[in-house]
């Protein structure tokens, strides 16, 4: 793919990132902003999206959104938002870097911070970034990557600039409504380079994750969440790797898995856990947002999940998942995008603009195929 490469009016975009960046600190700890108070009904709500990437026609959309004067990729989530931000906690797995201009797209992916910013406007307050692209620009973009998202108060995991940083932060600590879950993100590789010290990106290693999960239990976490890059892309179903990696997990002690990497949706299931409770594992998401437009790969899903605790004993009370399709549509000489929830657009099409033929053809294709695929 060809990479386009964009310049940022710092001055013009004072004013959104102003916006975007007024909440949260940069502990990477989880800001509730309540107070500790346990409530009656003991649950937690926690939403997981896919990759989010930024390729170049991206990247011209948000300059576009912007004015001309910044990159503005808040209106992508504009109708996905509402129900992004109604969960405790919403993770995606943030597949590019904030590296700084020349922005670009495949094969060395650089995006503007205000990606980051629209995600964080769209609800989203966990980014992991253990995956294949955390150093298209090398151990700088890395840094970069996580000072950024510090700057703006963006809880993330993953990847770090150091092993001080490592052993402080992570496994990630949740804690709310009397829960204290741990988040653990690892990714197969990393594309361009290895990850060298001081920096520090979560391979995939058996060694490396028993004593992840080993950690967590001495920390008190009462659930584990593993977030994981791996798989082959654009394959509809899961892989012997993938399925000998989710057993280990489960069978040392991690409570819900939650896949990105294949760029489509693939299924979800229960496997065996280390106690007599089953394991849920979402193999892929597909992406959250990108520019492929092809069949499969031009949408995915939300994994929407509910725990609830009783006598101190978390458990998976519920799951669904909610499908979306991008829309990209061509405004002036640009193409913009916008998040469709196809529930909601099946049910209520006169909420949003209307669409060609082709482009609802293709919202349903990818309607059936995901009925199909996870039903």
């Amino acid at each position: 793919m060809k990479k386009i490469f964009l310049s940022l009016s710092a001055i013009a975009c004072i004013a959104f990132f102003a916006l975007c960046s007024s909440r949260g600190s940069t502990d990477n700890t989880v800001p509730t902003g309540e107070a500790d108070t346990i409530p009656a009904t003991n649950s937690i709500r926690l939403i997981f999206a896919g990759d989010v990437m930024g390729h170049g026609a991206q990247i011209k959309g948000a300059w576009y959104e912007g004015g001309d004067s910044c990159y503005n990729f808040a209106p992508n989530f504009q109708w996905v938002k509402d129900y992004i931000s109604s969960a405790d906690f919403a993770i995606a797995n943030l597949e590019v870097t904030l590296a700084g201009e020349p922005y670009s797209g495949y094969p060395a992916f650089s995006s503007p911070v205000s990606l980051a910013a629209a995600l964080q406007d769209a609800g989203f307050n966990i980014l992991v970034t253990a995956n294949n692209h955390i150093l298209d620009r090398g151990a700088k973009g890395l840094d970069r990557t996580i000072d950024e998202l510090n700057n703006l108060g963006i809880v993330h995991t993953g990847s770090f600039k150091d092993s001080v940083n490592w052993k402080k932060k992570y496994p990630l600590m949740i804690e709310k409504n009397g829960f204290r879950l741990a988040l653990l993100n690892y990714t197969y590789s990393t594309n361009m380079t290895t990850a060298t010290p001081p920096n520090i990106v979560n391979y995939i290693d058996t060694l490396r994750m028993a004593a992840d999960l080993d950690r967590a239990r001495e920390l008190k976490a009462d659930y584990i969440i593993t977030c994981i890059h791996w798989g082959e892309e654009y394959q509809n179903k899961e892989n012997e790797s993938q399925r000998r990696i989710a057993g280990f997990l489960a069978r040392n002690g991690c409570n819900l898995i939650v896949g990105s990497h294949p760029h489509v949706v693939q299924p979800i299931k229960k496997i065996a856990g280390h106690t007599a409770d089953s394991v849920l594992v979402a193999w892929s998401l597909g992406n959250f947002v990108s520019n492929q437009r092809w069949r499969y790969s031009d949408g995915g899903i939300m994994l929407d999940v509910t725990l609830t605790k009783t006598d101190n004993n978390v458990s998976l009370d519920s799951y669904r998942y909610e499908p979306f399709w991008v829309r990209k549509y061509p405004e002036k000489n640009v193409q913009v995008y916008r998040l469709i929830p196809v529930n909601d657009y099946l049910a209520n099409p006169g909420h949003y603009p209307a669409m060609n033929a082709k482009d609802e053809e293709m919202l349903m294709q990818f309607h059936k195929d995901t009925k199909s695929l996870l039903d």
